[in-house]
């Protein structure tokens, strides 16, 4: 069956054997590939661990090695470099494949066409897609439904979404639109799912993940009353330091894998902005306003400087620029 053919291209870009569970969903995703339905879309959760990513970054590779055309979005910039290093083909930004500025002048922005043909739309980190209808500067202002339109515009196009229910939904909604069934159906589509649970073995030996795990168990058993104790003994990736040695980590780190792979996260803004400056001034030995090499983040859409460029629409917010 060519179902089969294309499950075994897709072991074939895998450098490990696949679990049970990964062998089932990579026969499903042959099945998927060659089915007739022209409104289709696959829908895989997974946990943390689970090896989802890497499994769908097979899929691409194989896709690409049968000259079958894929195109991998995501919601923020970050997230898109994170699919195209698994993978090792370009991601994009939702907003900046799917909508084109209507004219000089103008600061809103309109549908695109889908000029793709017999296209896999492959969408990471789906838990993220907004669908509040606030964002009236894009299209409709729903990100989702928009998505959905310009995905199924072209010819023979579907969609892969993969997301965890574990994340954070969007800003002001309950739940994360792109990774509900019903609501996928609702659009008239043909909606193959796929729930990875089992943590492969080398993702057990990590700290993250257990404590990460442990967190999802708490959220799906609603037990979140008390505040979580995170296990930080006996791991190589996880490690407690004292406030005071954050400075002198922090630095390592720097050494060790650059800035641009080291984060600090924080709980608010105010905090993060007390971060940075710290880490500016005794880290980085900066104490000028602004200097060459500065990261920035963008925080509001801006529309106004990148005209003469044809392959920047706009600079998004959440976009980081670099000083030169």
């Amino acid at each position: 069956m060519l179902s089969n053919f294309i499950a075994s291209k897709i072991r074939a870009e895998l450098a490990f054997e696949p679990t049970e569970q990964q062998s089932d969903l990579i026969a499903l995703l042959g099945e998927f590939i060659i089915a007739a339905e022209s409104h289709k879309v696959f829908l895989l959760r997974g946990y943390a661990g689970t090896g989802k990513t890497t499994v769908v970054s097979a899929l691409v590779r194989a896709l690409n090695a049968l000259q079958q055309k894929t195109m991998l979005l995501a919601p923020t910039g970050r997230a898109a470099k994170v699919i195209s290093g698994y993978s090792g083909f370009p991601a994009y930004t939702i907003h900046k494949r799917i909508y084109r500025q209507k004219g000089l002048g103008e600061y809103r922005f309109h549908l695109a066409d889908n000029l793709f043909s017999r296209t896999l739309f492959i969408v990471d980190e789906a838990s993220m897609i907004a669908n509040t209808g606030g964002d009236t500067e894009f299209g409709s202002g729903r990100l989702f439904d928009d998505l959905v339109e310009y995905v199924y515009a072209g010819d023979g196009c579907s969609m892969l979404l993969l997301g965890d229910t574990a994340q954070l939904p969007p800003v002001m909604q309950p739940h994360s639109p792109a990774l509900e069934k019903d609501k996928l159906a609702g659009y008239g589509l043909k909606v193959y799912e796929f729930l990875l649970t089992h943590v492969v073995r080398q993702a057990l030996e990590s700290g993250i993940l257990l404590n990460a795990t442990q967190l999802r168990d708490a959220i799906s058993t609603n037990n979140t009353a008390t505040f979580p104790r995170f296990a930080v003994s006996d791991f190589t990736d996880i490690q407690y330091i004292d406030g005071i040695d954050i400075i002198e980590q922090i630095q390592r780190c720097y050494r060790a894998v650059g800035e641009e792979d080291t984060i600090v996260v924080t709980r608010s803004n105010k905090r993060a902005d007390l971060y940075n400056n710290g880490i500016r001034n005794s880290v980085l030995l900066k104490e000028d306003e602004l200097t060459n090499g500065d990261l920035l983040m963008v925080t509001k859409n801006n529309y106004f400087w990148n005209k003469p460029y044809k392959e920047i629409d706009f600079i998004a917010n959440g976009d980081v620029l670099q000083v030169v």
